[in-house]
Order: structure tokens, then C-alpha cells, then sequence
């Protein structure tokens, strides 16, 4: 499928803000991946500009000593436990996975990732680990907020929606057709002789 050139133009032309931000979440598997495999490089670039800025400034051998220690603190994969977002344009990620470097073996470890909007891109400005489980994992987690409709972006106002259905047969509702108790009428019975009683029931 071929695209006409003035679209794909268009789309070049587009300001960075205007394209879909990554999810946080993919972002730090970036970092968290580059990490583990002692990629600095691509650390740096899912980083904050003042992180890059300050380990620039130091020597390939600070580099390096700091790449080994943040490569041992961290399991090779990892979970994302719990993602909130406390702000327009912050973001936490609660995440585990199995650590080798327990003094028992391999142990679980809980890691608090913090990512900032920046120039429209999430970047990552800290990650510390854990062996004890955040309480934050122990409450429950909140239900997504709704998505607007395109009438309540227009005017601002939820919508209001009527939660009265159809009125069912033999219901209480006050649409529903009255119905009064009484004695069935007999049923009628022609004979060769009639009392006025069947005569009525037959009327």
C-alpha cells in the first residue's frame, strides 16, 4: 500500500508533541534492557538531559564503575507490578523480578522506577531496588477514570443516562398497565334448559 507523498510529507512536518508519546512502561524496558546488557549508551538516551549532561562529564573509568554497580542491582527481567501516574507529566512503575545476587541465592526484588515528561518523551531519572515488597502492591488499584464521549468534551458536562427501561409485565412501575384482582367470570355452557345464570355467562 502506497501512501501519496503530500501525506507522508505531513507527517514529517508534524512537531514532536503532536506524535504519540511511548508508554512509560516501554520506555523503562528500553533502559531496564540496556542496563543489564551494559548498554550505557541507550541508557542515557531514555534519560533525563541533566543525567546524560552529568555522566558525560565523567571518566570512562566513573563510566564504567557505574554502569557494573546499576548492572548488578538489577534482575535480567523484570514485571510490572503497579503503574500510577501522579502527574500530567510524571510517571511511577512498580516492578520485580528474580535477583541472583542474594546472600541465599536468587531472591525477589521490587524496584521504584521514576519517569518525567521531557521535550515529549518519558525519561527515566531513578530506579532503586528492594527486597521488601512495596505496601503499595498490598492496596487495591484504582479503576481507570472513564473515557470522555464526544459530547461531554464538547460541552464539558457528563452525559446523563436514564437507567428506566421498558416496564415489565406485572411490575410495580407506575407506566405499567393497572391490572385489578377479581372473580373469574364462568365459563359458559349452552344446555337444553338455561337458568338466567347461564344465559349470563354466555352473554
Amino acid at each position: 500500500m502506497r501512501l501519496p507523498v503530500f501525506a507522508l510529507l505531513a507527517a514529517l512536518a508534524l512537531p514532536a508533541p503532536a506524535l504519540a508519546a511511548e508508554e512509560p512502561e516501554g520506555v523503562y524496558a528500553k533502559y531496564h534492557r540496556a542496563a543489564v546488557t551494559g548498554d550505557l549508551d541507550t541508557m542515557l538516551n531514555h534519560s533525563l538531559a541533566r543525567q546524560r549532561s552529568e555522566i558525560g562529564s565523567r571518566s570512562q573509568a566513573q563510566r564504567d564503575a557505574s554502569l557494573l554497580m546499576v548492572k548488578s542491582m538489577m534482575p535480567k527481567v523484570f514485571t510490572v507490578e503497579r503503574k500510577t501516574l501522579p502527574a500530567e507529566n510524571r510517571a511511577t512503575l512498580i516492578v520485580s523480578g528474580p535477583w541472583e545476587g542474594g546472600p541465599g541465592g536468587r531472591v525477589q526484588v521490587y524496584g521504584t522506577a521514576q519517569l518525567m515528561m521531557e521535550e515529549g518523551e518519558w525519561k527515566v531519572f531513578g530506579v532503586s531496588w528492594t527486597t521488601q515488597r512495596p505496601d503499595i502492591l498490598s492496596t487495591p488499584q484504582a479503576a481507570p477514570k472513564p473515557v470522555p464521549t464526544m459530547a461531554e468534551k464538547i460541552t464539558g458536562k457528563p452525559s446523563v443516562m436514564s437507567t428506566k427501561g421498558a416496564p415489565v409485565v406485572g411490575s410495580m412501575d407506575a407506566e405499567a398497565p393497572v391490572r385489578k384482582l377479581g372473580t373469574a367470570k364462568a365459563e359458559c355452557v349452552y344446555k337444553p334448559v338455561m337458568t338466567a345464570q347461564d344465559m349470563e355467562n354466555c352473554k
